[in-house]
């Protein structure tokens, strides 16, 4: 009984000395603020309409596969004839005057904020209001990883988070804007 005693108080003393470990939340990891923030600078960019800010913030294959995309649509674009206009049997090909721009000119213009860039995002925020994460979205960190992370975006009146993914790349926290809402 004396043995069963002591056993207890030294469990007893132990547990107060050092209690046990919690499981850490996600709240607490040190890059939550750094992730929220190249989030948040994301759709406060789509709304200033600063398009090279906007793709500055996308992770790297979110800008390889929106300039592969684009690319492919102003080759397409450029093979089609207009109606009305000579075909390729009457004139020579149009493609080989004026071709398209290649996949780095399409980047270059991504990154510059040029008139490709332009009409991407804008057709892109025709339908897309940023307001809708900015204003009308509670925000939420989901999970933290090394170089992943989530944020829970739950729109006012949704009964489900969106679950934007973000990407350390090269030091700095990137939106995975495609690997978020393109279909697989």
């Amino acid at each position: 009984m004396r043995l069963l005693w002591r056993v207890a108080s030294a469990a007893s003393l132990l547990l107060l000395l050092c209690p046990p470990a919690r499981a850490a939340s996600p709240e607490d990891h040190p890059a939550v603020p750094a992730i929220l923030a190249r989030a948040e600078s994301l759709f406060q960019s789509m709304k200033r309409r600063d398009y090279p800010a906007i793709f500055a913030a996308l992770s790297a294959k979110s800008q390889e596969t929106i300039v592969a995309e684009t690319s492919s649509a102003l080759a397409a674009a450029a093979r089609q004839i207009p109606p009305g206009k000579p075909t390729a049997v009457e004139a020579p090909d149009a493609s080989t005057k004026n071709p398209p721009p290649g996949p780095e000119a399409v980047r270059s213009d991504f990154t510059a904020g040029g008139p490709i860039a332009r009409d991407y995002w804008d057709a892109f925020l025709r339908r897309f209001d940023p307001d809708a994460a900015l204003e009308h979205s509670r925000w939420e960190i989901g999970s933290v990883g090394k170089n992943r992370a989530e944020i829970l975006l739950t729109h006012h009146g949704a009964d489900h988070p969106a679950t934007l993914k973000m990407f350390l790349e090269d030091g700095d926290w990137k939106v995975g804007l495609v690997e978020t809402f393109w279909s697989r």
